[in-house]
């Protein structure tokens, strides 16, 4: 795959939708999707002000079982993975949740 800065977006548009992309060489490509990564944001602030670390990427951090920096605060789903599916939140609650109830009964047994 070819790299090549884009100058600007194609000004055509049919229903709402791009039509294609020129480059600063001039050339034009025509595309039926694009696709770009954007910036995570978390959208509460309860983890940080629980005083939970982030990553650099602004992720809740986690270690094994998906404990944070927090003593009994477990994160799981899009706060704290790249991977923002519903399948994989509810894997990792599952997961979280098994953790858990293996500490309880370590701690109590």
């Amino acid at each position: 795959m070819k790299k090549i800065p884009i100058r600007q977006l194609g000004a055509v548009y049919q229903q709402g939708q791009l039509d294609y992309l020129v480059f600063k060489d001039g050339a034009r490509y025509s595309l039926k999707a694009i696709y770009t990564p954007s910036p995570f944001e978390q959208h509460c602030k309860l983890p940080e002000q629980l005083g939970c670390l982030l990553t650099d990427e602004g992720y809740i951090q986690t270690g094994p079982g998906h404990q944070t920096s927090i003593q009994g605060v477990y994160a799981v789903g899009d706060n704290a993975s790249r991977m923002r599916t519903v399948t994989n939140a509810v894997a990792m609650g599952n997961a979280a949740g098994i953790s858990l109830s293996k500490k309880m009964i370590v701690e109590q047994f």
